[in-house]
Formats: structure tokens, sequence, C-alpha cells
């Protein structure tokens, strides 16, 4: 670092003053919402502060944790909200600004302390990294890391000192713990160090090629060792290291529909068009559209962007070594949105700050520098033109002038951040505003109704945030109907884009209609369905147990009755008390000779309502479609349920009257249904046709080798036109005698072929 003055540490707090107003203003408020990256991210921070210690977040296609355990520290300190989760992102980003600014002090010699103050000016007054330092999601720790990594590595290069390179290697390490950009930081440092030893002296190139190496192995072994327990928990399962990444990488066939190729050429302009042309239009990261640069800002950089390339090329330029690795660091870490679908992603990208803002502190620094002066060249042509000389000292009208560029950039950043951006429609969606809007609706109703909620929204992570502690139940209520304990009115509530649903639920009582709440701008937002205490004493009248019963399990729901519709047996309980672990029903079909021909084994309500959420009281009304024999149907079975605890190697729970696991629900006769062709599979395939309109598909025969009286069983499949079901059919058994003998065949059956009452279809098979 070179002359560190009292105007350094001036500059250094001025920048981070302006970073930190910034990025505390409206935090929490802007953006608005909380959308469900950032819930998934609170969600895993309360696993940490309930006691889990994960080593990578497996939920939402897979995150790395350091970014989750600083979110759990500060919310075991400031408590669980939403600003407090923001914070962390804040911080970070507070903090890459003075980080940037020493780093490139540190890095550079020519114009040091301008270009670094300039450089880190940008960064503060930036959208893109306003943005994701008001955004909860982990990409914002990978600046501060990365300045980190590539600043130690450096300052040991340069001090020929063991102990950055370790530092160096510990926060590359942890970069792989904090991002999946983290990944790349090994080719910075490689190429780089090749950089080095290719365009250093070649008399000394042997050593710098040792001394570098060394540098490299030490700072490598120690990433490696960071990395290694994630290492091994990514070996055992490698999906979680490379599933995302592939199924977002422009050589899936969804990214580059076939030509990866092209995808590439178009994604890299897509990229190189970011600053200055169109930025990302996905709106949880953008203003949709806006580039990095303002067209003010834009002029510098750009102007940067040829003097960094310009200096690159002078070997006797002072700083050559510390601009190639600014510049490999810039490039690597924007190839995560050349690679990936929808270029140009601002998360994919920000990894590359602050590096790459180090040309907009070159074109800022060259421009305060320039005498722009009228000139008057080769007075006998009389001809003019602008010149600009670079003067070594800041001349006061550019400076006048690089001054208003910036205010004028930072006042369009305050505009369109905290102004247009929280504004838009769009954003009111993207990040889940409605959702908040939802649930504000539902705290006034909460006081006296149990709420069950659709499982497709309760289980979405904003609302599953929110629910934590609250009394808002999750329900799918497709094949499930909860209703609350005696004396209790509910309230259900569905998206309206399940309005149906919520009319279905509604037909259940009598003049039971369903309440539609709009978002604020007018889009339907929540179907609510009422039913008071009184009707909610007795099951639904369309959902009455016709074999009543009564049977009670240790330690789980009661068994009440049974009712069938159609094909579907439906079940009634009731929770006598809290139950712990989650169960799982079982339903038996068993038939007339003991043989079971039916089971179905499910979570209560599809897996949304698992008995731990179960309220002591509560009645649970559940539709089981079980899987039936293809030639079972037509016959009267017995209904056989239970539950058992799949955690506890599927342990059965007894019933409370000592009488065996299994409780009779009650019988049913089951319909004789077709199926469709590809799930039925007889043991001799025939395939012939008997008539035009009907095919013996195949039979089962138990039993091949009888005697005389014994029972034969014989199971035919028949596809074709069900009408043709209706003809006559006779059953012969034809002996096989010693040769020329004549045995009259014996008659074994004759009749329809299907009974009329039969489900069956056009192409179908029917047993």
């Amino acid at each position: 670092m070179i002359g560190w003055t009292r105007r350094d540490w001036a500059i250094l707090l001025a920048v981070t003053a302006l970073a930190a107003a910034l990025r505390f203003y409206q935090l929490g408020v802007v953006p608005p919402g909380f959308q469900f990256d950032e819930a998934f991210n609170a969600l895993d921070a309360a696993r940490v502060l309930d006691g889990q210690r994960l080593l990578f977040l497996p939920d939402n296609g897979g995150r790395e944790v350091v970014y989750t355990y600083l979110q759990a520290a500060l919310a075991s300190v400031f408590g669980l909200s939403v600003y407090t989760l923001r914070l962390a992102s804040a911080l970070a980003g507070i903090a890459t600004v003075p980080l940037g600014y020493l780093l490139l002090r540190m890095l550079l010699r020519q114009d040091s302390r301008r270009v670094a103050a300039f450089t880190s000016l940008v960064l503060a007054i930036s959208f893109w990294h306003l943005h994701f330092s008001h955004y909860g999601i982990r990409v914002i720790l990978m600046p501060p890391i990365l300045s980190g990594v590539f600043g130690f590595f450096w300052l040991g290069a340069q001090r020929g000192r063991l102990w950055p390179y370790f530092a160096s290697g510990a926060l590359a390490g942890l970069s792989v713990w904090t991002h999946p950009s983290g990944r790349l930081v090994p080719l910075v440092l490689i190429v780089y160090v090749v950089w080095q030893v290719g365009t250093g002296r070649e008399a000394s190139r042997s050593f710098q090629l040792r001394t570098r190496l060394t540098g490299l192995v030490v700072a490598g072994a120690t990433a490696l060792l960071v990395f290694l327990p994630l290492g091994l928990h990514f070996a055992r399962d490698p999906l979680l290291f490379l599933g995302h990444a592939s199924d977002v990488s422009v050589f899936s066939e969804r990214v580059s529909t076939g030509s990866p190729l092209v995808a590439l050429l178009r994604h890299s302009l897509d990229v190189l068009g970011m600053f200055s042309w169109r930025g990302d239009r996905e709106w949880i990261h953008n203003l949709a559209g806006r580039p990095v640069f303002d067209p003010l800002l834009s002029i510098p950089f750009w102007l940067g962007i040829l003097l960094w390339v310009q200096r690159l090329r002078r070997r006797d330029d002072p700083d050559r070594d510390a601009l190639a690795l600014l510049m490999l660091w810039s490039l690597v870490m924007l190839i995560p949105s050349v690679f990936s679908d929808a270029p140009p992603n601002f998360s994919r990208t920000l990894p590359a700050l602050p590096a790459l803002f180090l040309a907009a502190g070159l074109g800022l620094t060259r421009l305060v520098m320039a005498d722009l002066r009228l000139r008057i060249w080769d007075f006998g042509r009389r001809r003019s033109r602008i010149h600009a000389l670079q003067s070594p000292i800041p001349n006061p009208q550019s400076g006048i002038a690089v001054t208003l560029l910036l205010l004028a950039s930072l006042g369009l950043t305050v505009r369109d951040y905290f102004g247009r951006f929280p504004q838009q429609r769009e954003v009111y969606y993207a990040y889940d505003v409605d959702k908040l809007d939802s649930w504000a609706s539902l705290q006034p109703l909460a006081a006296d109704h149990q709420i069950y909620l659709s499982q497709l929204w309760a289980e979405h992570a904003t609302l599953d945030f929110l629910r934590r502690g609250s009394a808002v139940k999750s329900l799918d209520s497709s094949d499930t109907i909860v209703l609350p304990p005696l004396g209790q009115s509910a309230v259900y509530a569905f998206p309206g884009e399940q309005s149906k649903r919520a009319e279905r639920l509604a037909a259940l009582w009598p003049e039971t209609t369903v309440e539609q709440t709009v978002d604020r701008y007018g889009q339907p937002l929540l179907d609510l369905v009422t039913v008071a205490a009184d009707a909610l004493d007795d099951w639904p009248p369309a959902l009455t147990p016709t074999q009543p019963a009564e049977v009670h399990f240790e330690g789980g729901p009661t068994l009440l009755g049974l009712e069938t519709q159609g094909s579907a047996i439906i079940l009634f309980w009731r929770a006598e008390a809290p139950m712990s672990p989650s169960l799982t029903t079982f339903v038996h079909l068993i038939d007339a000779e003991g043989r079971q021909v039916g089971q179905v084994d499910t979570l209560p309500g599809n897996g949304s309502y698992l008995t731990p959420a179960w309220s002591a009281g509560e009645r649970v009304i559940e539709r089981y479609h079980p899987t039936i024999d293809a030639c079972a149907g037509g016959e009267s079975v017995r209904v056989l349920t239970g539950w058992y605890d799949l955690a506890a190697d599927a342990t059965r729970l007894p019933r409370a009257d000592g009488a065996g696991e299994t409780a009779l629900a009650g019988q049913i006769v089951l319909p004789l249904a077709a199926r469709p062709a590809e799930q039925v599979r007889p043991a001799h395939i025939l395939n012939q046709p008997l008539t035009r309109d009907l095919t013996l598909v195949g039979y089962n025969l138990a039993g091949e080798d009888l005697q005389p009286g014994s029972p034969v069983t014989l199971d035919l499949y028949w596809r074709g036109d069900p009408v043709a079901a209706s003809q006559q059919l006779a059953i012969t058994l034809q002996g096989e005698g010693r040769a020329g003998a004549q045995r009259a065949p014996t008659l074994l059956w004759h009749g329809e072929i299907i009974p009329a009452e039969a489900q069956w279809g056009p192409g179908e098979v029917i047993c």
C-alpha cells in the first residue's frame, strides 16, 4: 500500500458512510414483500436456530450454508424478521465498498488513491450492487470474500510470505461453502500464475515459477482442507454438486435448443450488452432491462475498459500484473451467465465485483485529469479540434463535470431503486407481495376461526415461513376435508386459481358461499369458504358414514366410519390427542377367500396434513384410492385399516381394545371395471380376435395341473367395444387322450362375456 494518509481515512469513511446510508435506507421495505428465495433462506436460518447443523441446504435447488449461518447469527441477536434476514446482505454490501478501496490501494501504484476512490464510489451508488445489498440471498457475500482471496494471494506474491497464501486459501475454501461461483476461484489463480511466469523477465522466470507455484500449492492445499467436509458430502450425493448447474447449462437441450455454439455466442453478446444496453430482465434481480450503468456512467466505464486493455499491453506499466489479476477475476466471474440460461443474469455475475468496476474508476480518473481545451493546429489550413491532455493534477473544470456526473448517477439510482422499482406491478408478484397481502387478510379471521389454507400456497416458502408458530394449517382438500373441534368455526382459504375447488367445498354445506378477495391490482387473491360452528358439529350432509364404527388406536386417530363414492373409499377419523410421530394409513381389501385384492398406503391429506398437525378433537374425512387387482371386481370385500410409523420400521399401532392392529371399517362391493391396456399384464398373451369388435388379450389359470373335481379359476382379459360384451360365451374343457381317442368337451361355463353393469371404455382391457 503506497502512502496511506489521513486523506485515505477520510475517503474510506465517506464512501463507507454513503454505502451504509443507501443500504440501510428502507432495508426490509425495498424490495417490497418477501420473495420465496429469501423465505427458503429464512426457513433454513430458523432450522439452524433450532439446533440443526447442515453442511448443505437441499431445498430450492440446493444452496451453500455460509449465508444462512450468518443470517442465523444475526437473528439470534435481533430476532428473525424480514429486516434482520436482509441485514446480512446489507452488511456484506457495505463491507464490500471499503474492502474494494483497500484492495485497489494495495494493488495499484499509478493514481492508486484516485482510482480506488472512484471505483468504490461507483460501487456505493450502483443500482446493481445496491439491490443485492437489499435482497436476502447468498451471492452478496462473494464480492467481499473474493476481495480477500485475491488480495491475500497478491500480498503473498509481493512480500514472499506464506501466511497470506494460507489466508487466501482459507477464504477460497470458504467461497465454495458460500456460492457455486467459488468453484471458479482456482481457475483465476492458476491462469494468473501462468500469466506472471509467462510475462516475467526471462532471467528470473525459473525463480518466479518456483515461488508462484509454492504459493499456489499452499493456497490450494488450504482451500482443499477447508472444502473437504463439503466435498465428502458432495461425493456421497454428486447431484447436489452438479444437479442445478446441469439443469441451467447452455449445453442442455432446454437452453440451447440443440445449438449450444449459437447459444454461447448469443449469451456472450447479452452479457456484453448488460453494461450499457440491456440488463437482467428478471424482476427479482433488477428494474427489468435496466443496464448496469446509466448513460452517464457508461462513458467512463467504456473509456476505462479501453485504458485497462491499453495498459495491459504495456510491458513497462507498473500495475500490469495487478490489472491482469483484476481482469481475470472480472472475466471468469462473468462466465456463469454466459454458460447458463436467461443471460444476462445479475445474480450469477455479481461475484465479478468490485474488480469489474475498476473500469469505471480508471475512466473517471482519466476524465478528472483531462484538460479539455480548444486547440488550433495547423493555422495554415485553419482547422480546429478538441484535444485532451492529461494534467499532473486534477483540472477544476473536469472535476466539476465528474462531480455532476456522479451526483446525477446517484440521483438516477435513488429514483429508480427507491421510487420506480417498488411501484412496478411485476415486482408485486415477483416478490410475493400478494402472499403477504393474503396473510394480512387472514389475520383478523384467525382470532375466532380455525384457518385451513390450501397447500398450494401454505407450503409456498414465503407463507410457510409466516405460518411458523401460527394456527394456520396447510391442507390439500383434493381428497381430504378437516373439521375443527366441536364448537369452533372454520375458514377454508384457496388462492384465486383454485376457485373451482373452493366452490366444490362450499357445496358440501347448504347455503354456504365463496367470498372472493382481490389484491391491490384487482386480481383474485383468496377464495374464502367460511363455515359456522353449528354447521360443523356434524358431518357434511353429503359426506356421512354409511357404516359407522368407533375403533381406537393407541397413540393414533379413532376410526368413526366408512362411506364409498364410486371406486373411492372414504374413512372418517378423529384425533383424540396430539400425535408426535407422523403416521401412515393403510387400507387393505380382503375378499371372501381371505386374499388381499387391493391396498393403499398414504399420508393424510396427500402429505399436506400429517398427524402431528392434527389437533385434539379434529375430524378428518379422507378419500382413498386403493390399487385393486385387475381381476378383482363385482364381489364383496372387507375393508381393513390401521396406522403405522414408517420412521419406526413401519411399526403398526395396536388397537386400544387389544384386538390386533387393524380395524374392520366395513364391507363394500368392488365395481367391475376395465383398465388402460398398458396397466394389464396377463400371464398368457393371446391377442386372439373372436369377433370384429372383441379380442381375447390373454388369460391366467390358477393350478394348471388339476385333479378330478378340483375347482378351476380362469381369468380372461378382453379388449374391444363394450357393446360386443353382451354376446354369449361358452368355455369348455377339451381333454387330451391317446391317439385316435375321442373325448367330448366338458362345458365349464356359459353366459354373457361381461355383465352389463361393468365399467368399460373402448380400448380398455377388462378381466
